[in-house]
Protein backbone atom coordinates (compact mmCIF):
# COMPACT_ATOMS: atom_id res chain seq x y z
CA UNK A 1 0.00 0.00 0.00
CA UNK A 2 1.66 2.95 -0.75
CA UNK A 3 -0.12 6.96 -0.17
CA UNK A 4 1.92 10.01 -1.12
CA UNK A 5 1.49 13.03 0.95
CA UNK A 6 -0.08 14.88 -2.42
CA UNK A 7 -2.76 12.08 -2.64
CA UNK A 8 -3.72 12.86 1.48
CA UNK A 9 -3.10 16.49 0.75
CA UNK A 10 -6.37 16.20 -2.13
CA UNK A 11 -7.86 14.27 0.36
CA UNK A 12 -7.73 17.09 2.91
CA UNK A 13 -8.88 19.98 1.06
CA UNK A 14 -11.80 17.83 -0.58
CA UNK A 15 -12.66 17.02 3.27
CA UNK A 16 -12.83 21.20 4.58
CA UNK A 17 -15.49 21.49 1.82
CA UNK A 18 -18.01 21.32 4.14
CA UNK A 19 -19.15 25.08 5.49
CA UNK A 20 -22.88 25.98 3.78
CA UNK A 21 -24.19 29.25 3.13
CA UNK A 22 -26.91 29.92 5.21
CA UNK A 23 -30.13 32.18 3.92
CA UNK A 24 -31.05 34.91 6.15
CA UNK A 25 -33.99 36.67 6.58
CA UNK A 26 -35.59 39.15 9.18
CA UNK A 27 -38.29 39.35 11.58
CA UNK A 28 -39.21 41.79 13.95
CA UNK A 29 -38.18 41.37 17.44
CA UNK A 30 -40.47 43.28 19.49
CA UNK A 31 -39.97 47.40 20.35
CA UNK A 32 -38.61 48.05 16.75
CA UNK A 33 -36.07 45.87 16.93
CA UNK A 34 -34.83 43.29 14.14
CA UNK A 35 -33.02 40.15 14.62
CA UNK A 36 -31.67 37.55 12.02
CA UNK A 37 -33.13 34.18 12.00
CA UNK A 38 -31.46 31.52 10.12
CA UNK A 39 -33.67 29.28 7.08
CA UNK A 40 -32.72 26.30 7.84
CA UNK A 41 -34.97 24.41 5.40
CA UNK A 42 -32.69 22.87 2.83
CA UNK A 43 -30.53 21.49 5.54
CA UNK A 44 -29.96 17.88 5.51
CA UNK A 45 -31.86 16.40 8.03
CA UNK A 46 -30.73 13.41 10.70
CA UNK A 47 -33.54 10.77 10.74
CA UNK A 48 -34.99 11.94 14.00
CA UNK A 49 -35.73 15.31 11.75
CA UNK A 50 -32.99 17.50 13.61
CA UNK A 51 -30.22 19.78 11.28
CA UNK A 52 -27.15 17.51 11.53
CA UNK A 53 -24.15 20.28 13.50
CA UNK A 54 -20.79 20.24 13.45
CA UNK A 55 -19.31 17.73 16.25
CA UNK A 56 -16.18 16.88 18.32
CA UNK A 57 -15.23 13.23 18.98
CA UNK A 58 -13.20 11.40 21.67
CA UNK A 59 -12.07 7.94 20.16
CA UNK A 60 -9.64 5.14 20.79
CA UNK A 61 -7.77 3.61 17.22
CA UNK A 62 -6.05 0.21 16.50
CA UNK A 63 -4.76 -0.22 13.15
CA UNK A 64 -2.05 -0.68 10.42
CA UNK A 65 1.08 1.04 9.99
CA UNK A 66 2.58 0.72 6.42
CA UNK A 67 6.28 2.02 6.14
CA UNK A 68 6.67 4.72 3.24
CA UNK A 69 9.92 6.02 1.32
CA UNK A 70 13.56 4.79 2.51
CA UNK A 71 11.91 4.21 5.72
CA UNK A 72 10.37 0.82 4.28
CA UNK A 73 13.12 0.66 1.52
CA UNK A 74 15.00 -3.21 1.36
CA UNK A 75 18.09 -1.97 -0.12
CA UNK A 76 21.61 0.05 1.19
CA UNK A 77 24.08 -1.09 3.99
CA UNK A 78 23.43 2.47 5.82
CA UNK A 79 21.30 2.58 9.11
CA UNK A 80 18.03 3.31 9.03
CA UNK A 81 15.42 1.91 6.59
CA UNK A 82 14.40 -1.49 6.60
CA UNK A 83 10.97 -1.07 8.55
CA UNK A 84 8.24 -3.86 7.96
CA UNK A 85 4.57 -3.24 8.33
CA UNK A 86 3.72 -2.94 12.06
CA UNK A 87 0.74 -1.88 14.41
CA UNK A 88 -0.47 1.52 16.24
CA UNK A 89 -2.96 2.80 18.49
CA UNK A 90 -3.72 6.04 19.33
CA UNK A 91 -6.31 8.21 21.52
CA UNK A 92 -7.53 11.07 20.03
CA UNK A 93 -9.92 14.33 20.71
CA UNK A 94 -11.34 16.89 18.96
CA UNK A 95 -13.80 19.81 19.41
CA UNK A 96 -15.12 22.42 17.08
CA UNK A 97 -14.79 26.64 17.92
CA UNK A 98 -18.25 28.27 18.62
CA UNK A 99 -20.24 25.56 17.02
CA UNK A 100 -18.12 25.87 13.71
CA UNK A 101 -16.69 23.63 10.98
CA UNK A 102 -13.19 24.43 12.58
CA UNK A 103 -11.81 23.49 15.58
CA UNK A 104 -8.95 21.94 17.48
CA UNK A 105 -7.45 18.18 17.48
CA UNK A 106 -5.36 16.19 19.95
CA UNK A 107 -3.80 12.68 19.40
CA UNK A 108 -1.46 10.98 21.38
CA UNK A 109 -0.30 7.58 19.75
CA UNK A 110 2.17 4.58 19.93
CA UNK A 111 3.38 2.59 16.93
CA UNK A 112 5.46 -0.27 16.51
CA UNK A 113 7.79 -1.63 13.02
CA UNK A 114 10.31 -4.84 13.22
CA UNK A 115 13.46 -3.80 11.63
CA UNK A 116 14.04 -6.61 8.95
CA UNK A 117 18.08 -7.06 9.77
CA UNK A 118 17.58 -10.44 7.56
CA UNK A 119 17.02 -8.19 4.48
CA UNK A 120 19.71 -6.25 5.39
CA UNK A 121 22.03 -9.25 5.56
CA UNK A 122 21.10 -10.35 2.44
CA UNK A 123 21.69 -7.20 0.62
CA UNK A 124 25.08 -7.20 1.77
CA UNK A 125 25.84 -10.54 0.51
CA UNK A 126 24.93 -9.62 -2.30
CA UNK A 127 26.49 -6.26 -3.26
CA UNK A 128 29.65 -7.24 -1.44
CA UNK A 129 31.75 -10.46 -2.64
CA UNK A 130 34.53 -10.18 -0.77
CA UNK A 131 32.82 -10.58 2.59
CA UNK A 132 30.31 -12.55 4.08
CA UNK A 133 27.46 -11.22 6.57
CA UNK A 134 25.29 -13.07 9.64
CA UNK A 135 23.30 -11.25 11.68
CA UNK A 136 23.73 -11.25 15.61
CA UNK A 137 21.55 -11.92 18.88
CA UNK A 138 20.36 -8.47 18.60
CA UNK A 139 17.92 -8.18 21.23
CA UNK A 140 15.41 -5.09 19.96
CA UNK A 141 14.80 -5.62 16.45
CA UNK A 142 11.49 -2.90 16.03
CA UNK A 143 11.15 0.64 15.45
CA UNK A 144 8.95 1.96 18.03
CA UNK A 145 7.95 5.37 17.95
CA UNK A 146 5.34 7.22 20.52
CA UNK A 147 3.70 10.88 19.70
CA UNK A 148 2.36 13.46 20.76
CA UNK A 149 0.03 16.19 17.85
CA UNK A 150 -2.22 19.08 18.12
CA UNK A 151 -3.57 21.16 15.58
CA UNK A 152 -6.65 21.92 13.61
CA UNK A 153 -9.12 20.19 12.17
CA UNK A 154 -12.15 20.45 9.90
CA UNK A 155 -15.20 18.62 9.59
CA UNK A 156 -18.16 17.98 7.32
CA UNK A 157 -21.30 16.45 8.54
CA UNK A 158 -23.39 15.00 6.38
CA UNK A 159 -26.97 13.23 8.11
CA UNK A 160 -25.33 10.48 10.52
CA UNK A 161 -22.06 10.54 8.82
CA UNK A 162 -19.11 13.27 9.26
CA UNK A 163 -15.76 13.70 7.27
CA UNK A 164 -12.85 15.13 9.52
CA UNK A 165 -9.95 16.70 7.93
CA UNK A 166 -6.67 17.24 10.39
CA UNK A 167 -3.29 18.79 10.22
CA UNK A 168 -0.90 18.55 13.36
CA UNK A 169 2.44 18.83 14.57
CA UNK A 170 4.33 17.22 18.01
CA UNK A 171 7.06 15.52 18.86
CA UNK A 172 7.97 11.79 18.29
CA UNK A 173 9.43 9.81 20.95
CA UNK A 174 11.64 7.26 18.90
CA UNK A 175 12.86 4.09 20.26
CA UNK A 176 15.27 3.18 17.33
CA UNK A 177 16.47 -0.91 16.95
CA UNK A 178 19.57 -2.30 17.41
CA UNK A 179 21.71 -2.96 14.50
CA UNK A 180 24.12 -6.44 15.18
CA UNK A 181 25.70 -8.49 12.50
CA UNK A 182 28.97 -9.70 12.14
CA UNK A 183 31.40 -9.62 8.95
CA UNK A 184 34.20 -12.66 7.53
CA UNK A 185 36.15 -10.82 5.02
CA UNK A 186 38.50 -12.56 2.83
CA UNK A 187 41.56 -12.95 5.16
CA UNK A 188 39.60 -14.56 7.17
CA UNK A 189 39.06 -11.77 10.11
CA UNK A 190 36.19 -11.15 11.80
CA UNK A 191 34.24 -8.01 12.24
CA UNK A 192 31.36 -7.60 14.58
CA UNK A 193 28.90 -4.70 14.59
CA UNK A 194 26.97 -3.72 17.59
CA UNK A 195 25.16 -0.37 17.10
CA UNK A 196 22.70 -0.22 20.32
CA UNK A 197 19.38 1.14 20.67
CA UNK A 198 19.26 4.81 20.97
CA UNK A 199 15.93 6.77 22.01
CA UNK A 200 16.02 10.60 20.38
CA UNK A 201 12.80 12.65 19.95
CA UNK A 202 12.25 14.67 16.83
CA UNK A 203 9.68 16.82 15.31
CA UNK A 204 7.07 15.62 13.54
CA UNK A 205 3.88 16.26 10.96
CA UNK A 206 0.51 14.39 10.17
CA UNK A 207 -2.29 14.87 7.99
CA UNK A 208 -5.07 12.86 7.83
CA UNK A 209 -8.62 12.24 6.97
CA UNK A 210 -11.05 10.43 8.85
CA UNK A 211 -14.84 9.21 8.69
CA UNK A 212 -17.25 8.86 11.58
CA UNK A 213 -20.99 7.65 11.41
CA UNK A 214 -23.11 7.88 14.49
CA UNK A 215 -24.13 4.65 15.71
CA UNK A 216 -26.38 5.30 18.11
CA UNK A 217 -28.05 8.07 20.66
CA UNK A 218 -28.03 7.48 24.31
CA UNK A 219 -29.29 10.73 25.33
CA UNK A 220 -26.85 13.57 24.75
CA UNK A 221 -24.41 10.25 24.64
CA UNK A 222 -23.50 9.69 20.57
CA UNK A 223 -21.60 6.16 19.84
CA UNK A 224 -19.76 6.51 16.90
CA UNK A 225 -17.68 4.14 14.42
CA UNK A 226 -14.25 5.81 12.99
CA UNK A 227 -12.33 4.87 10.25
CA UNK A 228 -9.49 7.13 9.51
CA UNK A 229 -5.82 7.11 7.60
CA UNK A 230 -3.31 9.75 8.73
CA UNK A 231 0.34 10.10 7.07
CA UNK A 232 2.95 10.71 9.56
CA UNK A 233 6.56 11.95 8.94
CA UNK A 234 9.62 13.09 11.07
CA UNK A 235 13.07 13.24 10.37
CA UNK A 236 14.99 12.56 13.79
CA UNK A 237 18.77 13.02 14.14
CA UNK A 238 20.30 9.43 16.09
CA UNK A 239 24.11 9.53 18.18
CA UNK A 240 24.96 6.15 19.82
CA UNK A 241 28.40 4.49 20.46
CA UNK A 242 28.76 1.62 18.33
CA UNK A 243 30.90 -1.20 19.64
CA UNK A 244 33.11 -2.68 16.97
CA UNK A 245 35.19 -6.30 17.43
CA UNK A 246 37.80 -7.21 15.00
CA UNK A 247 39.67 -10.54 15.57
CA UNK A 248 42.44 -10.51 12.50
CA UNK A 249 43.01 -14.79 11.43
CA UNK A 250 46.20 -16.17 12.30
CA UNK A 251 46.51 -19.66 13.11
CA UNK A 252 48.79 -19.42 16.70
CA UNK A 253 46.52 -16.89 18.39
CA UNK A 254 43.53 -15.08 17.81
CA UNK A 255 43.34 -11.52 19.76
CA UNK A 256 40.23 -9.27 19.38
CA UNK A 257 40.35 -5.78 19.59
CA UNK A 258 37.87 -3.76 20.33
CA UNK A 259 37.02 -0.11 19.34
CA UNK A 260 33.74 2.41 20.30
CA UNK A 261 33.25 4.80 17.77
CA UNK A 262 30.97 7.11 17.73
CA UNK A 263 27.73 6.90 14.58
CA UNK A 264 25.86 9.94 13.94
CA UNK A 265 22.83 10.29 10.99
CA UNK A 266 19.87 11.45 10.48
CA UNK A 267 16.80 8.79 8.96
CA UNK A 268 13.28 9.34 8.08
CA UNK A 269 10.19 7.90 9.79
CA UNK A 270 7.20 8.07 7.33
CA UNK A 271 4.36 5.76 7.35
CA UNK A 272 0.37 5.80 6.40
CA UNK A 273 -1.39 4.97 9.04
CA UNK A 274 -4.89 2.93 8.58
CA UNK A 275 -6.84 2.35 11.77
CA UNK A 276 -10.86 1.80 12.87
CA UNK A 277 -12.16 2.92 16.06
CA UNK A 278 -14.99 3.81 18.18
CA UNK A 279 -15.63 6.91 20.31
CA UNK A 280 -18.38 9.50 21.86
CA UNK A 281 -19.31 12.04 19.76
CA UNK A 282 -19.84 15.83 21.26
CA UNK A 283 -23.14 16.90 19.84
CA UNK A 284 -27.02 17.96 20.52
Amino acid sequence: MRIHFKTLAICFLFSSIGLHTIAQDYYGGGNGSWRKKPDDSNKPKDKDGTNPEPSGYMSINFGLSYPEGSYGAGYGNVYGGYAQSGTIYHFSFAFPIDHSNFGLAFMFGSSSNNYDINTFINYNNTHDPYAYYEAGPGSNNVYQQSSIMGGLYVTAPVGRLSIDGRLMIGALLNSLPEQYYGKVDTSNAVNVYDLPTTYPTSFAFDAGIGIRYLIAKFGHRQLCAMLNVDFLYSKVSYSATEVLDYTPYSTANSITYESYPTITGTMTISQVNATIGLGYQFGK
